[in-house]
């Protein structure tokens, strides 16, 4: 999906649901993914528009961001752990400088 639907994009790593891995708001594929790139889960920013991705994000210890242009309110990101909200995708670039 990712080829048809993005394919002038490049991603490091992409992956759904597994049998073999546990869902969310289980953190499991997402310390796997910080795992095969290196990247400590504290340096991550997560971002996501339920209240499973914040629960995630927190499980996982990675920043969670809330997208407002999801499926979820803001409060009910703020209720499952958001640290941030953003209202569009460029947002997210002001909170690199965090992380840098």
């Amino acid at each position: 999906m990712v080829a048809k639907l993005l394919p002038d994009f490049s991603f490091n790593i992409v992956r759904g649901s597994e049998p073999s891995t546990p869902r969310k708001p289980d953190p499991t594929a997402a310390i796997q993914i910080a795992d095969e790139l290196k990247i400590p889960p504290e340096q991550f920013i997560y971002v996501g528009d339920t209240d499973t991705d914040m629960q995630t994000a927190n499980s996982a210890g990675m920043f969670a961001v809330g997208a407002l242009w999801g499926f979820r309110s803001a409060e009910e990101l703020l209720a499952n752990g958001a640290k941030v909200l953003v209202k569009t995708p460029l947002e997210i670039l002001t909170l690199l400088d965090k992380f840098s």
